[in-house]
């Protein structure tokens, strides 16, 4: 795709974002006539029912002035307007695809098994080290995983959770939020946990070999 064509994409994206807003409000104007159509019968007069409809009316009428309001802002700001919906669109994506526990642990095997077919003298040190010290981790239980929704981390507690001692269980000798960036021991990002990806990089190739 040349530069040129998606210049044209963006400024047209402005102009889809304003039409797409008044469709909806053109639904959303049929759908509510229909509603004020719609009037209860004397029985129900008075009684919570009425009472009922009458909020339900009411919190349709703002979510209306709402999307009003949206479209005018867009309408008069469509550059601005592009780039909220745009980084929305990324972190929705983002949040989507944000790696779990369970991914780091199967491209945490995926590295082991690919490492373990590699002879020793063969294997780069710095993704054998690290592998072996992710194992340690692994059996003593100290892998964590910390979700901010569009990234993840993979950290390390000082004890076990089974672990039930005083040093495991008081609230005083908890990791502290000052020092937490040094217990970090991967980022996970858009599928894939970044340290371990990066860590693999040649590791059939072991550099004092060569």
């Amino acid at each position: 795709m040349s530069l040129k064509s998606s210049a044209r994409g963006f400024r047209k994206a402005p102009s889809l974002l304003r039409n797409a807003a008044e469709q909806f409000k053109t639904r959303y104007d049929t759908v509510q006539a229909r509603l004020d159509a719609i009037t209860l019968p004397e029985r129900f007069k008075g009684t919570i029912v009425e009472k009922w409809a009458t909020y339900w009316k009411n919190l349709s009428i703002d979510y209306r002035e709402m999307v009003i309001d949206t479209g005018r802002g867009m309408r008069d700001r469509p550059v601005r307007s592009t780039v909220y919906l745009t980084l929305l669109a990324a972190a929705g994506y983002s949040g989507a695809n944000n790696p779990t526990e369970r991914d780091f642990y199967d491209q945490f095997r995926r590295a082991y098994n690919e490492l373990s077919l590699v002879h020793p003298t063969c294997q780069n040190p710095v993704a054998s080290q690290h592998i072996t010290f992710l194992e340690r981790c692994h059996n003593e239980g100290l892998l964590r995983r910390l979700s901010l929704g569009v990234v993840s981390f993979m950290w390390l507690d000082n004890y076990d959770k089974g672990l039930a001692t005083y040093k495991a269980i008081c609230p005083y000798l908890k990791p502290r939020y000052l020092t937490f960036h040094e217990r970090i021991v991967d980022v996970g990002f858009n599928g894939r946990w970044r340290q371990l990806e990066r860590k693999m990089v040649d590791y059939d190739i072991n550099e004092e070999n060569v």
